[in-house]
């Protein structure tokens, strides 16, 4: 599921910031600037009732200007609009607790995802056939 979220994250930001001009990174140290790197910071699940549960995920999307604190901060309202839904296939997902913050001009934006989830559970055997024994009861007695 995490990989589908970076992916749907992925595919919002590229609507805004062309590939040609600014890359994408998920798994690597070296970069060439600028360019966005996103990682998941954590996951946790709540139970529900039955076989449900919500899985909370929280994503760290870091913008690596190399020209300062101002385009960070203009990227930062961007990526707010972009990431408040995003696409996992034919499903949307809203985002929450958006909050973003800028040191030594890099840009590190939160977002969580609650996703509502089913656990699949084993079928299970009804009865095929039912014998019932008994009587009725006269009236009146």
């Amino acid at each position: 599921m995490i990989s589908k979220l970076m992916t749907g994250i992925e595919h919002a930001i590229r609507k805004e910031f062309p590939e040609t001009t600014y890359k994408i990174y998920t798994e690597t140290t070296e970069y060439d600037l600028p360019c966005f790197f996103i990682r998941c910071i954590s996951q946790s699940r709540k139970a529900k009732l039955g076989g449900r549960f919500m899985l909370n995920t929280s994503f760290e999307v870091q913008y690596f200007s190399g020209r300062g604190n101002n385009e960070c901060w203009e990227v930062a309202e961007k990526l707010r609009e972009l990431l408040d839904v995003i696409s996992l296939g034919e499903d949307l997902v809203q985002g929450r607790n958006g909050n973003y913050r800028v040191d030594s001009g890099v840009l590190h934006f939160v977002m969580d995802y609650n996703l509502p989830m089913m656990r699949e559970q084993d079928a299970v055997d009804f009865m095929e056939e039912v014998t019932v024994y008994g009587k009725a009861r006269e009236s009146g007695k």
